[in-house]
């Protein structure tokens, strides 16, 4: 049982935590039992979580050889060697679909912090890339997230400015498009001791959502609360929302965010934001209906240092 994920069904996410000299150990935390389940997975030793998928598979990255990536699902424990990375740059990741279904083909896309798209279909020996076009200078361009919708990839990038404007890049038969939304500029309402924001692009309940994490204090440990918008594509523009009814948020910090939408589970808040901080073992509630955060320690055993947290689903 130690070499195998928890089977305890549930209809969100479990915090993942790793933790060891080498990430060795797994433990999992279930949020409506309030229990904890320590497991030693030999495939996800010395790996992190880059990317997330609803249907159970996780994009991992070997912490020794960077560029190593591959596709593995705990619960089946099958494993999809993927082509390898050009450096060690951070990414954000997206599938187009569960590597587990045949009927459509997976593509694959990792996107480094200068907007160069990787992408390949399963089975590839290596990825094509396509440079992310605009009228800034390469230099000047930051990739912030991505999120897939509707059969696209919505991105949002920083051009320099706190508004940052949203494009979409869609497969045309063996090519990727970009477009550019017209988006009208929302007012930043953040509180003037805010030091730094974060922004999340997320996929919800067949909307978009765009968190921004706001921070202050010493190294921006501290989190103040979030600002929420929802992307309006009728009118092309972000519209803010102070509560989001029956939905959870399940916030990470690999960029691969889980949102769950009318899941009842004793212990389970809706209406509210769940999130980590890095090289943190606590777990944090942002309630958007008060606008408190609470916190509380999933495994009271994990080591305080050298640990990483993510969301997980097990199908």
């Amino acid at each position: 049982m130690l070499l195998n994920p928890p089977t305890v069904p549930q209809p969100y996410p479990w915090l993942l935590i790793f933790d060891g000299k080498d990430q060795e150990r797994q433990t999992f935390f279930s949020i409506s039992e309030d229990r904890f389940y320590t497991r030693i997975i030999p495939e996800m030793h010395n790996k992190e979580i880059i990317y997330t998928c609803n249907n159970g598979w996780l994009v991992l990255r070997d912490l020794i050889n960077s560029m190593n990536v591959c596709l593995f699902n705990p619960t089946s424990k099958e494993t999809v060697q993927l082509p390898p990375l050009e450096d060690d740059d951070e990414y954000t990741c997206i599938l187009s679909s569960s590597p587990s279904n045949h009927n459509h083909q997976c593509q694959v896309v990792f996107i480094d912090t200068k907007c160069m798209f990787y992408f390949c279909r399963l089975g590839d020996s290596k990825f094509d890339k396509r440079v992310f076009e605009t009228e800034m200078p390469l230099g000047r361009i930051h990739m912030i997230d991505a999120t897939f919708f509707g059969g696209k990839i919505y991105f949002i990038v920083n051009l320099g400015s706190v508004i940052y404007p949203l494009f979409i890049a869609e497969f045309v038969d063996s090519e990727i498009r970009f477009t550019k939304l017209g988006i009208e500029e929302y007012h930043d309402q953040s509180p003037q001791d805010i030091i730094s924001s974060g922004s999340y692009l997320i996929e919800s309940c067949g909307e978009i959502l765009l968190l921004r994490k706001l921070m202050f204090g010493i190294y921006r440990r501290n989190v103040f609360g979030f600002l929420v918008f929802r992307m309006d594509l009728l009118e092309n523009k972000w519209v803010q929302v102070k509560n989001i009814g029956e939905r959870t948020i399940f916030l990470s910090l690999s960029g691969s965010s889980i949102s769950t939408c009318s899941i009842v589970a004793e212990g389970v808040k809706q209406n509210a934001i769940y999130f980590t901080k890095a090289a943190d073992r606590y777990l944090y509630v942002f309630d958007l209906e008060d606008d408190t955060i609470s916190k509380s320690l999933p495994s009271p055993i994990v080591a305080c240092q050298r640990l990483f947290l993510d969301w997980v689903m097990l199908s």
